[in-house]
């Protein structure tokens, strides 16, 4: 008896050692959420949760560290202390838009789709998209994608669906159940069963009565949300009754969180025209095991525009991109826009794709 507690004592010293928590925060002290970490080959360890710490990093040395709206950092473990990361902002703007009496705002983003199986990068797609609201029929008109030469075989058909996602802009979100309604007490607050907690320094607290489901911070006219939207979706269900749809969520370990940047106007509302970039992460369990989508997307442009205007911009992209979009142009494309490019390991993994097509 003695010696199977000496051996089992043993097991967990070795356990604790192999295994190392990481806290990731800004520059004020805060927990980042969504920071994606990834091993040297590109592959995936996990992403933080909401007070910016992952539970493992599975016995990896060296981790890439990633997220919309920081700087990638790459991290030797060994090094840290109490496993503590501290990331930069990415200092990311956009020229401010002046208004002129044209019927559309155009909005030009660059976008980048993940597509893990078992935390193995499996599709990548990549692009620019011409967008353009309409302010008096709040209206988005999307045009067409842009293919990248980094998209693979089977990915068109599941990685463009997500995509298409990332780049309505979510607006029914925005104005029925986002960061505006959350902000000042619109209908999704009180159908998602959410309430607000002031924290001070333009911080507030978004919880359920299950717990804390993210946070809203408002700096000037700027607004960073970060909701872990899974959680709220499937208590909703609870409450509402939706056991069917619960049951099917819970059975594929279903989770969605996002993070979205955006600024405010004048009046202190948002449309879809006032996006600055978003991440959006999807998991469940699928035929291929555990799956994971992750979606970046950047404003690059603001402009006031015409139908005809927004025409030709599209055909310059056209033009410019979808007959030779190749991973070098788009990364070129990100540099002149000031979104960061690929790291050295999820590039090592997409050019492993690329020579398998």
């Amino acid at each position: 008896m003695k010696k199977f507690l000496l051996l089992a004592t043993l097991l967990t010293f070795v356990v604790d050692v192999q295994s190392q928590k990481i806290e990731v925060v800004d520059t004020d002290g805060n927990g980042i959420h969504l920071v994606t970490l990834l091993n040297e080959d590109g592959n995936m360890i996990g992403t933080t949760d909401l007070n910016g710490t992952i539970a493992d990093v599975k016995g990896t040395t060296k981790i890439v560290l990633t997220h919309v709206a920081y700087k990638p950092q790459l991290v030797d473990v060994t090094s840290l202390k109490d496993g503590r990361v501290t990331m930069e902002d990415l200092d990311y703007s956009l020229a401010e838009v002046v208004v002129k009496p044209k019927p559309l705002i155009y909005v030009e983003t660059f976008y980048r789709v993940y597509a893990f199986a078992n935390d193995s990068l499996r599709y990548y797609l990549a692009g620019i998209m011409p967008n353009a609201y309409n302010m008096e029929k709040k209206k988005v008109k999307s045009g067409s994608y842009m293919e990248s030469y980094g998209e693979f075989a089977h990915g068109k058909g599941i990685a463009i669906t997500w995509g298409a996602r990332a780049q309505e802009f979510k607006a029914d979100r925005i104005h029925k159940s986002g960061a505006i309604d959350i902000l000042k007490g619109g209908k999704s607050r009180d159908s998602y069963f959410l309430t607000l907690s002031d924290e001070g320094k333009g911080r507030k607290r978004v919880s359920n009565p299950e717990g804390t489901v993210g946070f809203i911070e408002t700096e000037g006219n700027e607004v960073h949300m970060a909701l872990e939207a899974g959680k709220m979706q499937m208590y909703r269900n609870k409450r509402l009754g939706q056991n069917r749809l619960l049951q099917a969520r819970e059975k594929r370990g279903y989770d969605y969180e996002f993070n979205e940047i955006f600024s405010l106007n004048e009046e202190g509302n948002s449309t879809v025209a006032d996006l600055v970039m978003s991440s959006d992460h999807w998991e469940w369990n699928g035929g291929k095991g555990r799956m994971k989508f992750i979606i970046e997307t950047y404003a690059t442009e603001h402009a006031y525009i015409d139908e005809k205007e927004f025409k030709a911009k599209k055909n310059v992209l056209k033009k410019t991109y979808v007959s030779e979009m190749k991973l070098d142009d788009l990364e070129a494309y990100a540099t002149s826009h000031g979104v960061p490019t690929l790291t050295p390991s999820i590039r090592k993994a997409i050019e492993g794709l690329m020579k398998k097509k």
